[in-house]
């Protein structure tokens, strides 16, 4: 676990604890939450998973500010005077790096120095890029980090119970009072996603078709964990058509690929889909990025967990699992 603060380089975990008892102490004399309230402490949570994650550990002990409204991207998210005033007055800020979310970057970079921002892309490691399907014209739909890495580290839940472990070591260190219902809290949501990681990696062992065609190229972290290929298409998106020359490169590819259902992230108007679908002789399907929830849905009981097994559903029947 490495904690960046400010803008230092990353150090080891004995220097960041250091760093991090100072600059709590540095605001001790004000009038702050955590000296007010010592059962609660303010946090940011850049965007939905890494709010599930900091909701689910700190649980009653910690107040979450939501920096990317429910059911709307992550990547493009324009944050309010409001937000960026409740921002500089909390203890931590929970993001990931390298250009993911732009001007949650810059409202970091502006932050009082009583804020502690934990970059959370350095509990995990990163996936390049990789070409996708030769052929198809337009650009490729989904984010590519500043340095050219793939930034949807959430979709696998080893990713998640790293980030997981990181949240809970720096929630234990702004309140230690509180550390051990953070770590219990932890554990029983770490042992959630080991159990959603067996049913993917025994679920999708075995399979007719090992590759996932896709809109969307947002699932290389989940595929790689399957040793299934991932292959986003390009020039598919809501405002045009698919050229015939795309859509040709794509029915070669399925046929070939032995691929009879490609999935589409949940923005895309499913006529078009279907369409696309029924042109390269497939079925369509879709898969979600689990980037926001609708507050509808979360009231509703959906979660990380229960969108992933409804993804993992999906991609048994697609590939035809055994």
């Amino acid at each position: 676990m490495v904690l960046i603060i400010d803008n230092l380089i990353p150090v080891n975990r004995f220097i960041a604890m250091a760093s991090l008892v100072l600059a709590l102490s540095a605001c001790g004399g004000s009038s702050s939450q955590v000296d007010t309230n010592k059962t609660q402490i303010t946090v940011a949570a850049s965007f939905y998973p890494i709010e599930e994650i900091v909701r689910q550990v700190g649980g009653t002990h910690v107040n979450v500010v939501e920096l990317t409204p429910a059911g709307q991207g992550a990547h493009d998210v324009q944050l309010t005077a409001k937000q960026l005033t409740v921002l500089s007055s909390a203890s931590a800020v929970f993001y990931i790096s390298d250009g993911f979310q732009p001007e949650v970057e810059k409202a970091v970079a502006s932050l009082p120095g009583s804020v502690v921002p934990i970059d959370l892309l350095q509990s995990v490691t990163l996936l390049d890029v990789v070409a996708q399907l030769n052929g198809t014209e337009g650009e490729t739909d989904g984010e590519v980090l500043a340095s050219g890495k793939d930034p949807h580290v959430w979709l696998d839940p080893a990713n998640m119970i790293a980030m997981t472990r990181a949240i809970a070591d720096a929630l234990s260190q702004l309140s230690p009072e509180s550390s051990t219902q953070f770590n219990a809290a932890a554990k029983s949501y770490i042992a959630e996603l080991q159990t959603l990681g067996n049913e993917i990696d025994s679920q999708l062992a075995t399979c007719e078709s090992r590759v996932l065609v896709t809109s969307h190229r947002a699932f290389a972290y989940l595929a790689k964990r399957a040793n299934i290929r991932q292959v986003a298409i390009a020039g598919v998106n809501p405002e045009e058509e698919p050229s015939a020359k795309s859509l040709e490169a794509i029915a070669t590819f399925a046929e070939a690929n032995s691929v009879n259902t490609i999935f589409f992230e949940t923005l895309l108007p499913a006529d078009l889909a279907k369409t696309l679908a029924d042109k390269v002789g497939a079925t369509a399907d879709l898969l979600d990025p689990v980037e926001g929830i609708s507050s509808t849905d979360i009231a509703g009981g959906a979660s990380y967990n229960s969108i992933q097994r409804d993804n993992l559903s999906r991609l048994v029947k697609g590939l035809r699992c055994s």
